[in-house]
């Protein structure tokens, strides 16, 4: 974990926008604008001059440092913010600044010079009631201002801004030598004399400070060729770094700004002409907002933009960082304390690896959250429920009962097998059924491997299990001969490429295209509408992201089979569809989030080549289709059975078919464990998949309430209600006695164990059962 929390100290989420990086005072432009954007001048303002110093001179007087730095800079014009402060220095009615009830502090500092920079370093200090000294050679305060503004203005705002302020003044008082202020004591002294002033030997050196005797001695503003704004700046930068020399006695002279590492998202970059103000030079309050709202927000925001972890949950990479450390260490650890705010998070992140791709630092937030699952797999606090269902949709795939590993029929050797993933033949036997007789025609050596790639097991965490099956997959290829796979599914394909590289591969879709597959029209029909010829828009499966081959292959296949397709706004690059990382269980409404959001990219029905994505889609009401399912005329209404009991069955009569039609065998039969008929109604199928509660485990709770008679009997409904704990959940039954068997009439499940008590019902009862 160690590794992924490192990662973050190049993080740019606290990079500054553009403009503040530019701005020598480093205003917070995005508060300022927000406040603004609202008309809230007097919030607005308090910000302005909490930068500045001195609100009023600097808006009559900024340059616009930031105008060149803006992004808009090269597409329209830079928003305006000068004229936005301008504006909000007009509108503010509360300018007076804050009275702070601060101790007065018993340390002495000198300034020499009454302009803007020597004035604004003894605004932060006297207003952090340090005892300051201004030496003034003239007989006024200002020094280039005089010549640059009207004097009611500046003499106003300086006024205004120390009016709460205790200071020393002496006019007509120029310093030659500093030995003339020995007399006062002073812990540290700004020089900030003008263009062309006596610097006492600080421009000297390197950075312009020195240690005079035990005093601090720093040089800032026009001394060092600064233009006037920038030396206000200064005097303010000059005032921190006196107060660190007093806490340490260390000089520290403020350095340059580093170059901003924010990122502007070119997405929000529409074109918008910059607002012409019509009051007197000033906006009115509606362009106050037109021209404010001009403003992209420059932040590093990709991953909030484009991570559903992010969005979703409403959290920065950093937040669930702390969040994701802190349910590692208290979750490894034997204290009692249960701090663990990001075990359901963990468990929902699809994994797609988008928020890796597009963060500028490479930063894996992903992996940070796999590999949180697997250190709480390995200390057994990761909630066993949130994956215990695929688990063992795992382990059904790659059991007696639908999993085939072998060489084609007659052949000894095997140049390629096809490995069309465990969710094809799920959805229905044609699937695997019909691409495999026709690769038979084309490479009668193509061998099968029919099973799940093992990827469960790594969303769920358990890399023991994981391995196992990455081995076993291994040693199968190994057996055959070291044979070249075709992949139906991306997910196995993107999976299998990490863990076996060694592992020739294309995809069943590319060689499909190569190898010419004849295409046939006869689905124009189906394609029609009432506007004409139905357009599908591709939705290419995260895990075929960046592979150019596989999506150029599907799309031809799509033009050549008839259809009319278009493309989703940024090609591929969207998250998931929702099923990856198995998040339902531990956060449905995360899932039905992201698949929204999926689901809303075009309006069109969509063509994928992956079917969870396809099936997921469906589940939603967004009309979606499988390549398979248009090149082989499969389903291409939607009418497939998708429930996770028929999917068993579907995989079941998969290798039935395949066994007989290929191998000319015939599958012997496994003992069905439910022996006593379940009638379930379609609603409660659906609610089944739902909660993915199977058959089977309805059958083990009715079986254990009757063996048990550990049941409750409702009169009113005429239903039996029991549960079991079958691994790491219990389930619950309500159900009703016919002849023939059982109806059920509920079922449910829930993490909670339960203890058994000793009686039931009056009587001693086994509670070892």
């Amino acid at each position: 974990m160690e590794k992924y929390y490192r990662q973050y100290d190049v993080c740019r989420q606290n990079e500054k926008p553009f403009c503040s990086g530019a701005c020598p005072f480093h205003m917070d432009v995005l508060d300022f604008q927000t406040k603004i954007a609202n008309c809230n001048y007097n919030a607005a303002f308090k910000v302005f001059r909490n930068a500045v110093a001195f609100p009023e001179i600097v808006a009559a007087l900024c340059p616009e440092y930031c105008a060149s730095s803006c992004p808009r800079s090269e597409l329209d014009a830079a928003v305006q913010l000068n004229l936005l402060e301008r504006t909000c220095v007009a509108r503010a009615t509360k300018k007076d600044p804050i009275d702070y009830n601060v101790p007065e502090k018993n340390r002495k500092i000198g300034i020499i010079g009454g302009g803007i920079s020597g004035l604004a370093c003894a605004v932060r200090l006297t207003q952090k009631k340090y005892e300051v000294t201004i030496f003034e050679k003239t007989d006024r305060l200002g020094g280039k201002l005089w010549d640059l503004l009207p004097s009611e203005l500046f003499l106003s705002d300086i006024e205004r801004q120390l009016q709460f302020e205790k200071y020393n003044l002496y006019f007509n008082s120029e310093v030659k030598n500093l030995d003339e202020l020995k007399k006062y004591e002073f812990e540290a002294i700004y020089v900030a004399t003008g263009k062309n002033g006596n610097s006492f030997g600080a421009l000297d050196q390197k950075e312009y400070c020195l240690l005079w005797e035990e005093t601090a001695v720093f040089a800032g503003g026009s001394i060092t060729g600064k233009d006037p704004i920038r030396g206000l700046a200064d005097g303010l930068d000059m005032a921190w770094a006196i107060e660190v020399f007093l806490k340490t006695k260390k000089l520290e002279y403020p350095k340059e700004a580093n170059p901003c590492r924010s990122a502007a998202n070119p997405d929000k970059l529409i074109k918008t002409e910059p607002i012409i103000p019509t009051d007197n030079g000033l906006f009115k309050d509606a362009e106050v907002t037109a021209e404010a709202s001009r403003c992209i927000r420059c932040q590093c925001d990709a991953c909030m933009a484009y991570c559903d972890v992010c969005d979703y949950h409403n959290k920065w990479p950093m937040r669930i960082r702390d969040d994701i450390m802190s349910t590692v260490a208290f979750s490894t650890s034997e204290s009692m304390l249960k701090k663990t705010p990001a075990k359901v998070l963990m468990n929902t992140c699809t994994q797609c690896g988008l928020c890796d791709e597009v963060c500028p630092e490479d930063i894996e937030l992903g992996g940070m959250l796999l590999e949180a699952k697997r250190t709480l797999h390995k200390h057994g606090t990761l909630p066993g429920a949130f994956h215990q269902f695929w688990l063992r949709d795992m382990e059904f795939a790659n059991s007696e009962q639908a999993a085939i590993i072998r060489k084609a029929p007659n052949r000894d050797t095997c140049s390629h097998v096809f490995f069309p993933g465990c969710q094809l033949g799920a959805a229905h036997p044609n699937y695997v059924w019909k691409p495999y007789q026709w690769l038979l025609e084309k490479i009668p050596d193509i061998g099968l491997m029919l099973r799940c790639c093992g990827i469960p097991a790594e969303w769920a965490g358990n890399e023991a299990q994981h391995n196992q099956e990455i081995l076993a997959i291994k040693e199968s290829w190994i057996e055959m001969g070291r044979p070249k796979f075709v992949f139906a599914c991306p997910s196995c394909s993107l999976h299998l490429k990490e863990y076996l590289p060694e592992i020739e591969s294309t995809s069943l879709y590319e060689l499909m295209k190569n190898l010419h597959f004849p295409v046939a029209h006869c689905c124009l029909d189906f394609y029609a509408c009432e506007q004409g010829r139905k357009t599908y828009t591709v939705f290419d499966p995260c895990s075929a992201r960046n592979k150019q081959d596989i999506q150029e292959a599907v799309r031809a296949l799509a033009v050549k089979g008839g259809l009319s397709i278009s493309e989703l706004p940024k090609g591929d690059k969207h998250g998931c569809c929702g099923y990856g990382g198995h998040g339902s269980i531990a956060d449905k409404e995360f899932t039905s989030f992201v698949t929204g959001k999926r689901m809303e990219l075009s309006e069109n029905p969509y063509l994928s080549y992956c079917m969870n994505c396809r099936d997921i889609f469906r589940e939603e009401g967004k009309e979606s289709i499988h390549i398979l399912d248009l090149l082989f005329h499969i389903d291409l209404e939607g009418k497939n059975p998708i429930d996770i009991n028929q999917q068993r069955r579907n995989r079941v009569a998969l290798k039935g078919l395949l066994l007989m039609d290929i191998w000319g065998e015939i599958m012997k039969t496994q003992k069905d464990i439910c022996q006593y008929q379940l009638l379930i109604s379609a609603e409660m199928r659906q609610k089944l998949h739902e909660r993915k509660i199977l058959e089977e485990d309805v059958y083990q709770v009715i079986a254990h309430g009757e063996k048990t008679k550990r049941r409750v009997y409702s009169e009113e409904k005429d239903t039996y209600s029991c549960y079991k704990e079958i691994g790491h959940i219990t389930c619950w039954v309500e159900y009703r006695t016919y002849q023939e068997g059982y109806e059920l009439i509920n079922a449910y499940t829930h993490r909670m164990k339960i203890k058994l008590e000793g009686m039931w019902n009056g009587r001693k009862a086994d509670i070892d059962l």
